[in-house]
């Protein structure tokens, strides 16, 4: 190892705190974060590994995760990831799915849950928790408003219509939904050391000021997600950091100043941290704390914990009306609203509540939230206006829950035609899904034989 990272190697040492032996050779450890890793495969929620058409190996960690054992493919270019059969994800991001049992058994009904993914964009935990929802639903929110769009278009990868698109603040947010949510997730802004190897992160992330303004920008985070949860809910924390003062010690401030208490998550075990010298009686020995390293678990590395709201303690609060700023949007029931022609033919607009907005159609299931329309900014998407036409939306053609009437089904030489956005053949002239090997790829408008591309330029490849 050269200098420089010899010195890196003596900076880590008071970030990792207690850490530090089980970090084990900690030149190793060092060298390591500079390590690329290529990203893992988890499969859509009730497929599984023979589904897709690839040579992969199990994650331990996740039921869902799988490492392709052919370096030579790309994982983002295959038939299979552009139906949405496969999400591509570091398999230590799986950590906190694991905690959160989004890789439950297909045979094992889910839970009826309320879900907030409070720091959701892009989406990669946000896709696992919706896609493994069953009744229940998801609220992603991303404060930040320039992340929304990856969000919503991996959002409805997913092919479901179960969740919903905000963009608040923590604070505000919990002030407006506090003590209602069966799970919230926070994987939370970091100093983000595990992203030194993508190049995404500086050297600055090893340092003692970095870590503290991190901590402290967490714990905020942390306070209103606590106050998010329903008695007996859940939290799952997770970051993409090494520093105790981020992980660990978040922990042992969130069960002292809330009633937080420690949620063990037993197949985890084998990735507990190591003892914290400062141990509380209700938290043993780090008993809900869990870390990944890259020079060990074949990933980038993380961390993740998971805790629940004492069961004693009553709701903080509900639903809170926010006040309308500028054009309030439309809200129109079914029947109140006229589809366009194409959208009309897929769905049963009685059984959903939807909402216009000045260029957008969504719908929501009728069971939805009653909140869901005041606090989304976006959410799935029938149609979009230009001009005056209304056509129907990408997120729409997506849908594994619809039997699509109009559909065109492709081989694959057609099928990545479309994707590269071309036109091809179609005998019925209108709106058609298009389709390969049943899942919907997007849209086409046929006309005298000839299908016109309406594949947005986000999912051409």
């Amino acid at each position: 190892m050269d200098v420089s990272k010899a010195e890196i190697a003596s900076q880590l040492v008071p970030v990792l705190g207690d850490q530090r032996d089980s970090a084990g050779d900690i030149e190793r450890f060092a060298e390591s974060l500079f390590e690329k890793h290529s990203s893992s495969v988890r499969v859509h929620w009730g497929l599984s590994q023979s589904d897709i058409n690839l040579p992969l190996q199990p994650i331990v960690w996740y039921r869902l995760g799988y490492q392709c054992m052919d370096p030579s493919i790309r994982l983002g270019q295959t038939l299979d990831f552009a139906v949405g059969d496969y999400y591509l994800q570091d398999s230590g991001s799986m950590l906190a799915l694991a905690a959160c049992e989004a890789d439950r058994p297909i045979e094992v009904e889910a839970p009826r849950r309320l879900i907030c993914d409070l720091c959701a964009a892009p989406g990669g935990k946000a896709t696992a928790l919706l896609e493994s929802i069953g009744d229940g639903f998801l609220l992603a929110n991303e404060p930040i408003k320039s992340r929304v769009a990856p969000l919503a278009f991996n959002l409805a990868r997913t092919g479901s219509n179960r969740y919903a698109i905000s963009s608040m603040d923590p604070e505000r947010l919990a002030h407006q939904l506090g003590g209602i949510f069966d799970l919230v997730v926070v994987d939370a802004p970091c100093s983000g050391q595990a992203l030194l190897s993508k190049g995404k992160q500086t050297l600055s992330s090893i340092t003692i000021a970095q870590v503290e303004h991190s901590a402290a920008r967490a714990r905020r985070i942390l306070q209103s997600a606590f106050m998010l949860l329903r008695p007996g809910g859940q939290l799952v924390f997770s970051t993409c950091t090494f520093a105790e003062r981020e992980n660990e010690a978040q922990i042992d401030w969130l069960i002292d100043e809330f009633p937080a208490i420690p949620d063990p998550v037993d197949r985890l075990s084998p990735y507990q941290s190591a003892p914290r010298r400062r141990s509380h009686e209700n938290s043993p020995e780090n008993a809900c704390c869990y870390r990944l390293w890259p020079h060990r678990d074949r990933c980038a590395g993380s961390f993740a914990a998971s805790v629940r709201s004492d069961v004693d303690v009553p709701s903080v609060g509900s639903f809170r009306e926010r006040k309308s700023k500028g054009k309030r949007r439309k809200q129109k029931q079914g029947t109140d609203i006229e589809l366009p022609e194409a959208v009309a033919t897929m769905i049963e607009a009685k059984e959903l509540r939807i909402e216009e907005g000045e260029v957008n159609l969504w719908a929501w299931p009728a069971d939805a939230p009653s909140w869901v329309e005041a606090i989304s900014i976006s959410g799935p998407e029938l149609a979009y206006r230009t001009g005056r036409t209304w056509k129907p939306s990408h997120h729409l053609a997506r849908r594994r829950d619809l039997q699509f009437v109009d559909s065109l089904e492709v081989d694959e030489a057609d099928a990545w035609r479309y994707l590269r956005g071309e036109s091809i053949r179609c005998e019925t002239n209108g709106w058609r899904v298009v389709c390969h090997r049943g899942r919907g790829l997007g849209w086409i408008k046929a006309s005298g034989g000839v299908g016109k591309n309406h594949l947005p330029p986000a999912a051409r490849f």
